[in-house]
């Protein structure tokens, strides 16, 4: 409506600057528009229809251009378009696994929009996902000097370098990384895990200090946790290379910090045995199974005992820890297969009898009383406990679990090699117990079960 009205205020305006010219110009002249024409008008007619002519010229001119500028937004609109359907079709393409079809598609692209670094990160990830590392690679570097934020494009080219285990180029992109911005810690985590893979303990471990420093609250525990692992293993490496000492001190480091870090605990005693520090190696060990009443600590006492010919001393020790803990009877149960390993036979029946109430439905239970009856030459018993232990399950023994993943092992570890988590290994509890036994006597083998 206020365009209509505009239009009609300027109507009037031309119409009364006509008459205002018509008024003071009555004179009539002739105007030569050709050789030899003439058109008779009056002067105020000839500047109004000059000025029309001019507007009409002007406006002729304007229209051209705007034909020309539409036709040109529309081909550059088709352009965008087909580039559009060009980068979906590569990355439909890439989803379905069809890489041929994907990189025709973005190098299809690329030739009208060579200046675009997402198309050159799409064509590395085609690559990647075909094992072309190299070109991806390649590609990645032209995509570098096109995008100011090269975070993503550097990110990409570390994780294109493992994935193709080339780790040193892996390295030295994850310190660009975090020269460029050091609080990074994505690529200071990423850094930290490659050096783990890679076992350097003193590289990992100088930049988990990195990242404890800039853990925010609620992550500080955890990573305090790894920063103790890493300590423990460059401890176990320093040993493996003969610096028992090394390994030592920085086992009571880990120990000042964390005294109920458990596979400190066994590792100091280790190195205490193998130095010839026996009665250390046993102080360390007794005061760790006080702490955490883990089993482990009374099978390292044991191997220790029975290493020296003392088999008294392991055995005080289990019937100390059964009259202070009534109520465990995981270590009852390895009480009785230290007997039925001393030969004391009687000793481990009367024990495996005392504990039937409790674990009459746990299969290794059976299987243990199945090799004490095997001794005593009752092979028709021991038949009979191995039946039982083989209906009630597979025939699986395994004493240790993850508190963390519930992974299961024959062995105590020190790091869980599911979730990667030191400590976690414990022996399992009465509603879990199962215990590694000797391979089955010769009698036994020769049943048909």
């Amino acid at each position: 409506m206020f365009n209509r009205i505009v239009a009609f205020l300027v109507i009037v305006m031309f119409v009364g600057i006509f008459f205002y010219l018509y008024y003071l110009n009555p004179l009539t002249i002739n105007f030569q528009y050709l050789k030899g024409s003439y058109l008779e008008t009056t002067l105020s007619i000839l500047l109004v229809m000059s000025f029309f002519i001019g507007a009409f010229i002007i406006f002729f001119i304007y229209l051209i251009k705007d034909i020309r500028r539409l036709l040109r937004e529309n081909k550059e609109k088709r352009e965008r378009e087909q580039l559009w359907n060009n980068f979906y079709a590569a990355t439909d393409a890439l989803f379905k696994d069809d890489l041929p079809r994907a990189e025709k598609q973005i190098q299809a692209y690329l030739k009208k929009k060579s200046d675009d670094p997402n198309a050159y990160l799409r064509l590395a990830d085609i690559y990647k996902k075909g094992g072309k590392f190299q070109k991806a690679i390649e590609t990645l570097e032209k995509a570098r000097g096109l995008k100011k934020d090269r975070l993503e494009i550097l990110f990409m080219e570390a994780q294109i370098y493992k994935t193709a285990k080339d780790y040193p180029g892996a390295i030295g992109v994850f310190e660009e990384i975090i020269a460029f911005n050091p609080n990074n810690r994505d690529a200071l985590g990423a850094l930290r895990d490659i050096y783990i893979e890679e076992r350097k303990w003193e590289d990992a471990l100088k930049i988990q200090g990195n990242m404890l420093k800039t853990s925010p609250k609620r992550e500080v525990d955890q990573e305090k946790k790894l920063q103790q692992g890493l300590q423990y293993e460059r401890a176990r490496f320093m040993a493996d290379k003969g610096k028992e000492d090394r390994g030592i001190k920085d086992l009571k480091e880990i120990l000042k910090e964390n005294p109920s870090f458990i596979p400190a605990q066994v590792l100091l005693g280790e190195l205490m045995y193998k130095t010839g520090k026996i009665k250390d190696a046993i102080r360390v060990w007794q005061r760790g199974f006080e702490k955490t009443h883990e089993i482990v600590f009374l099978n390292k006492l044991e191997d220790l005992y029975l290493s020296q010919e003392h088999p008294r001393g392991i055995i005080n020790l289990y019937l100390d820890a059964i009259d202070k803990n009534p109520d465990n009877i995981v270590i009852p149960f390895f009480y009785a297969r230290l007997c039925l390993r001393l030969e004391m036979i009687d000793e481990a029946l009367e024990k495996l009898k005392e504990l039937e109430v409790n674990l009459s439905e746990h299969p290794s239970y059976h299987y243990l009383l199945a090799e004490v009856y095997a001794h005593r030459g009752d092979y028709e018993q021991a038949m009979g406990e191995y039946r039982k232990g083989l209906n009630l399950e597979g025939g699986t023994y395994v004493p240790y679990h993850c508190t963390n993943c519930q992974n299961e092992s024959k062995n105590w570890l020190p790091l869980c090699p599911e979730c990667n988590q030191w400590g976690t290994f414990t022996a399992c509890t009465t509603g879990e117990i199962k215990v590694p036994l000797s391979p089955l006597p010769s009698q036994l083998m020769d049943w048909d079960f």
